[in-house]
């Protein structure tokens, strides 16, 4: 039995190395420096007539179409080739990182614990408020897989087709099926995700667009006026906003018992606001986090003049070991929020 499953992880594996067994029109490629620094860059979508103009030459798209991961490549110029790279598939943290950006992202350290926090998995549903460049959607897109759906509501239209072009060029679309795009203020894309998830709420959620149309309704009467007509759709809740005690009171409501809310605070002025506004509401504040990561440089040394041969003998066990010089500073709080009772 142990023999059969070893084969039949061996063939899933061959399969799923063979869905980007080369470039293809289309693709987006890292394609890194052959040096010691192994700069990074991101390029594509790869197109045949297409090139990208490099310091020590020029790329044409055509040279990379067509080549499998890890293949090295050289820049042309008139007198001939110039420089080596290596071209790779991004990873989600490369391209969250180096594509182009209408938005300031939410950086890989952040997403993942994000999706930590929430405690997901695959087949659940995600309520996102603040698409921006999608980098967290596609996060919860993979943690959900596409057994679940991502929810994601942005209010800039601009920016949310920007966001679904950048979704459409990692890995060849493959977590666009994961993802439901919205556009509008999320009191009002809240009633239309909902619905699509289940059309019986229709008659149910007329007051979400209607009381969320004034702003003199209050938020804590409006949760405590309507109680449980809302059915709980959501297995969590993320909310990337200035203020998110605005919006929680029609929000939480969607939110499964005992299932957790997301926010993300640049300052900590914002977050004492936020957990004082959550002692109205059947919210715990079980968290707040700030993710610090810092990159090290360990790498093998080259002694230089060995003032002797016993030395020498031993270059091979000289290392660095520092932080490296490109530290990432205070993104913003991430605040973690547990439905604890009922409306």
């Amino acid at each position: 039995m142990r023999v059969r499953t070893v084969g039949l992880l061996g063939r899933a594996i061959a399969r799923s190395l063979s869905t980007q067994a080369a470039f293809a029109e289309g693709d987006m490629v890292l394609l890194r420096e052959s040096s010691k620094t192994g700069k990074a860059t991101l390029i594509g979508p790869l197109t045949l007539e297409g090139q990208y103009g490099t310091t020590k030459g020029i790329i044409p798209h055509a040279s990379i179409i067509g080549k499998p991961p890890r293949a090295r490549i050289k820049a042309e110029t008139k007198s001939g080739y110039n420089g080596q790279y290596i071209v790779q598939f991004p990873t989600l943290a490369d391209y969250v990182l180096l594509c182009t950006r209408q938005r300031t992202p939410i950086y890989p350290k952040d997403a993942s614990a994000i999706v930590s926090m929430l405690d997901i998995s695959d087949g659940d549903r995600v309520l996102e408020a603040g698409t921006g460049n999608a980098g967290l959607t596609m996060y919860l897109a993979r943690a959900v897989g596409q057994s679940g759906k991502v929810y994601t509501v942005e209010r800039n239209k601009p920016t949310l087709l920007h966001a679904q072009n950048l979704v459409a060029q990692f890995q060849r679309g493959s977590l666009l099926p994961n993802i439901s795009f919205h556009h509008g203020d999320l009191s009002n894309a809240i009633s239309e995700t909902a619905c699509s998830i289940d059309s019986s709420l229709a008659s149910k959620l007329d007051f979400v667009a209607n009381d969320s149309a004034t702003d003199q309704s209050d938020p804590e009467d409006l949760w405590k006026q309507h109680g449980n007509l809302i059915a709980p759709l959501f297995d969590g809740i993320v909310l990337d906003m200035p203020m998110p005690w605005i919006q929680l009171p029609r929000v939480f409501v969607f939110l499964k018992l005992d299932r957790f809310i997301v926010c993300y605070l640049p300052n900590i002025s914002q977050v004492m606001q936020l957990v004082r506004a959550c002692l109205r509401w059947p919210l715990i504040v079980e968290d707040v986090i700030e993710v610090d990561w810092r990159s090290w440089d360990v790498k093998v040394a080259a002694v230089r003049n060995p003032e002797n041969a016993a030395q020498a003998n031993e270059i091979n066990d000289a290392m660095v070991c520092r932080p490296s010089h490109n530290p990432m500073s205070h993104t913003a709080f991430l605040v973690k929020l547990r439905k604890c009772g009922g409306i």
